[in-house]
């Protein structure tokens, strides 16, 4: 088994009826110590279990055991887990009530084997595995760079980790260039940087990003928790800069005296500027309205458990089983949703606010015992198409 295991390239399921502890463990290193050479994340399905006509075929312990095997080998189990690269090393626990079934599907590690730059619509790289966006945006034209920062990185708080990234790679090439010049060894991956980035590219790209930060403050873009931040760096950079201005004025350099007071001004404004102006709005998630729908289907069908003291219609069954893909398609829609350079909190904060805005669930269909539009397949969601 485990040779069709490896030999998996799309999503496949596996019996493991009649199995021991000893071949769940030889199974699991097997088919996973080492990782699948893919391009897209796969789910690798076994069935552990059953109802009271099959239980003798499984036995009560095969789930526990086929879990410890996966987590003797550094495999984690994770509930939230998808088809996503990123989850690589998972493993979560089904039992689908409609098959009367026992599952536990794993997302072995995977490396991406190395081709061209594939690019998506919009003509911009398409990210693989963990691929850092700012290593995108640190190698791109300039032209490409406005583009892609346009349609990406939009809100202040993505801009300002932008500009500090873009900041930080001039600075591994200036370190560098001085280990060149003092004929020390370079590590290779300063030598990678170095080779592949242009410091003076990287300069002119921390210069839109400079203007691009300060146009969101005179438009007033900044949320309430960007604006709170703002002002509090803005009121550090103004006391340093006041002992900066006391000590020109003691040692009675008038020049920079001058520069230093036109320098405070322009702080005093911004902080102003950005003191008066209303908090933005928070921004609305890409696919909001399919998390929103998505949410609202998973929370019926979860008050259903709970109100039905296990007794189903036949409809009601189908919806169940169809809830772990429901689970999955909203952990790749908020994936999706996360803008570039976003931290998970702020993230969390806009999630949040878009299920806030959900419309109010509709009352039960008569007899239904879920939400209207839960009894068929469909169910009023959809699977997300993969890239």
């Amino acid at each position: 088994m485990a040779g069709k295991v490896r030999r998996c390239a799309e999503s496949d399921e596996f019996d493991l009826g009649g199995y021991s502890r000893d071949k769940c463990n030889d199974l699991a290193k097997a088919a996973f110590s080492d990782p699948f050479e893919l391009k897209e994340m796969i789910k690798i399905t076994f069935v552990v279990g059953a109802g009271k006509a099959g239980r003798q075929k499984y036995g009560d312990a095969l789930e526990r055991d086929w879990m410890s095997a996966l987590d003797s080998i550094g495999f984690n189990k994770d509930n939230s887990a998808c088809t996503e690269l990123s989850a690589g090393g998972k493993y979560k626990y089904q039992h689908d009530t409609g098959k009367n079934l026992i599952f536990v599907h794993v997302f072995p590690n995977v490396v991406v084997p190395e081709e061209e730059e594939e690019v998506d619509e919009d003509g911009e790289p398409v990210q693989q595995g963990t691929r850092d966006p700012a290593d995108v945006l640190a190698e791109v034209e300039i032209d490409d760079f406005r583009r892609m920062v346009a349609a990406r990185v939009v809100s202040y708080s993505s801009k300002k980790c932008l500009l500090d990234a873009l900041k930080e790679r001039v600075s591994k090439l200036d370190e560098c260039e001085q280990k060149m010049i003092a004929r020390e060894a370079i590590p290779p991956e300063l030598q990678t940087l170095y080779d592949t980035l242009d410091a003076t590219g990287l300069k002119e790209k921390m210069k839109i990003m400079a203007v691009e930060l300060q146009e969101s403050i005179d438009n007033g873009e900044l949320t309430s928790e960007e604006k709170s931040a703002v002002l509090e760096q803005l009121a550090g950079k103004l006391e340093a800069l006041q002992e900066q201005l006391t000590k020109a004025e003691a040692e009675g350099k008038a020049k920079t005296v001058t520069k230093l007071e036109e320098a405070k001004e322009k702080l005093k404004a911004t902080k102003a500027t950005v003191a008066d102006n209303s908090p933005a709005p928070i921004a609305p998630l890409t696919y909001g309205e399919e998390i929103q729908r998505l949410h609202k289907r998973i929370k019926g069908l979860d008050k259903l458990e709970k109100e039905s003291a296990g007794k189903y219609t036949l409809d009601q069954l189908k919806a169940l089983g169809e809830k772990p893909e429901m689970e999955e398609a909203m952990v790749v829609l908020q994936t999706r949703s996360k803008m570039w350079f976003e931290s998970d909190d702020c993230f969390k904060v806009r999630l949040r606010h878009c299920l806030a805005q959900a419309p109010a669930p509709k009352k039960k269909a008569a007899g239904g015992g879920y939400p209207a539009g839960g009894g068929s397949s469909s169910g009023g969601w959809a699977t997300v198409k993969r890239k």
